[in-house]
């Protein structure tokens, strides 16, 4: 008898996909249903027929003077850039290469502390000074909001010498920031903007939505179109206008992040998501948009729950909000949302974007549908309100105290040591409860017992801590 070959992963896809879930998680092409008909058939019926490499023709990635040269010359002429880059290794390799471009070795960057972690791997990798600016916490959200322009403005007129301003435009949860009153103040301080956009390459294709990177006058900004716009997982793309980057050290980073063998099938549904932003991206908006509009207000109005709405404007350093996702508090109603999330998945075969200790987030695109609303109102419903309301579990209010730059630390002789001893120590790996990617340590850091105390409790209700494992913390030796 024949052993039979296992293939756990292909497994797990073929089981994940059969059963038919309704997605609200990337990719924003959610399976391909919001794919138009030829396009979708040309691109499942060709998958390994177009898994190419570099044979004359088809242009190389690492010096582009042909068909990807001009793939990428449609896109930025889509956003109104004067230079955009296929990206094969995510968002991440933009934001890093963009901050390499940036900065030297010890050049000061500000940046808000929920930044998304590859710009910390940005930092270590450039030997940079990072500046961090504390967010605002919602104590009912139990969430990092913004960074209020106010700080900002503080923040350059205590740094003049800061080299780069990097700004998330908009954060996991949908808020945004004061775009161009943060750009103003550090344009006329000579310093380069670069704005982490991997959420909102959508933002240009509605005016209902917060203003897009590309409107302003930003040196950078870097987009993930698989998260809300329908490229395949792991695809991005990089944006400059201006001079102000040098993009021949840009570049060299670009090249110096990514395979040497990079995928001509993420790159093909790049341009082909780029074709359909060009010929039908306003459709798409607005029809996640209006998905997402109608099923806020029916959660508002039949359930316990709480959609975050427009309404959050002003609050806690948010300048504006992306309703095209939506955000469901529900703490107050009794729950964690990790136990939300959990129940819709196994109960109700709806599948999360992600859940954090007080919400659960849903991403809504072209590619769903009114059904998929619908049966995430009637799950919602099922729902009942608790007497026992839920605290929020949140950061520390003050940011950790730094002993080594992160750069330093990180490339440091290191061990690992249990949670009871790390009070006092100085962190070597980032603690980043995950997602939504935000550090609650990051490398350089002085561990403090309120720091064990947020990892326990985030582990007890549920969650997630990257850099945790075994109930132990990588620390920096004999530091």
């Amino acid at each position: 008898m024949k052993k039979k070959v296992s293939m756990p992963l292909v497994e797990k896809l073929i089981a994940y996909s059969g059963k038919g879930p309704v997605r609200f998680h990337m990719p924003g092409h959610k399976g391909g249903k919001g794919l138009p008909q030829r396009l979708r058939v040309i691109m499942e019926k060709n998958l390994f027929r177009w898994d190419m490499t570099e044979i004359p023709g088809l242009d190389n990635w690492h010096d582009p003077q042909g068909a990807i040269e001009e793939a990428q010359r449609l896109l930025a002429e889509l956003y109104g850039a004067d230079r955009s880059f296929f990206l094969v290794n995510g968002s991440t390799s933009g934001v890093m290469a963009m901050l390499g471009a940036a900065l030297e070795k010890g050049g000061e960057v500000l940046l808000p502390r929920n930044s998304h972690k590859a710009a910390l791997m940005g930092v270590i990798l450039t030997g940079a000074k990072p500046v961090y600016l504390k967010p605002q916490v919602d104590g009912e959200l139990g969430v990092a909001t913004g960074v209020p322009l106010s700080e900002w403005r503080k923040a350059l007129e205590q740094h003049p010498d800061a080299k780069a301003v990097f700004i998330t435009n908009p954060t996991y949860q949908g808020f945004c920031p004061n775009l161009s009153g943060i750009l103003s103040k550090a344009k006329a301080r000579g310093m380069k903007v670069l704005v982490d956009e991997a959420h909102g390459a959508h933002l240009a294709f509605s005016k209902r939505l917060p203003s897009s990177a590309g409107e302003f006058e930003v040196d950078a900004w870097v987009q993930s179109p698989h998260k809300m716009l329908c490229s395949l997982t792991q695809s991005a793309w990089l944006h400059l206008k201006g001079r102000g980057l040098d993009r021949e050290r840009l570049r060299s980073y670009l090249s110096l992040l990514t395979s040497t063998s990079p995928s001509y099938i993420l790159m093909a549904s790049l341009d082909a998501a780029r074709a359909v932003m060009e010929t039908r991206g306003r459709w798409w908006v607005e029809k996640g948009l209006e998905l997402a509009e109608r099923a806020r207000k029916l959660i508002n109005q039949k359930t316990h729950f709480y959609c975050v709405g427009r309404e959050a404007r002003g609050r806690g350093g948010v300048y504006d909000v992306d309703l095209s996702r939506l955000m469901v508090n529900v703490s107050p109603a009794g729950y964690t949302g990790f136990f939300v999330e959990k129940v819709l998945r196994e109960r109700f075969n709806i599948y999360a974007e992600y859940a954090d200790f007080s919400n659960v987030y849903f991403l809504l695109t072209g590619g769903n549908t009114w059904d998929d609303v619908a049966k995430l109102v009637r799950a919602l419903k099922r729902f009942p309100a608790r007497k026992k309301k839920l605290k929020p579990v949140c950061f520390p209010a003050d940011l950790p105290a730094r002993a080594l730059d992160p750069g330093e630390a990180f490339f440091s002789p290191a061990e690992r040591v249990h949670l009871d001893a790390a009070p006092g120590r100085i962190i070597r790996d980032s603690v980043i409860p995950y997602p939504p990617g935000v550090p609650l340590l990051c490398p350089g850091e002085i561990v403090e017992k309120q720091h064990v105390e947020v990892i326990r409790e985030i582990l007890r209700a549920g969650g997630y801590c990257q850099g945790i494992k075994n109930g132990c913390i990588t620390v920096v030796k004999n530091g």
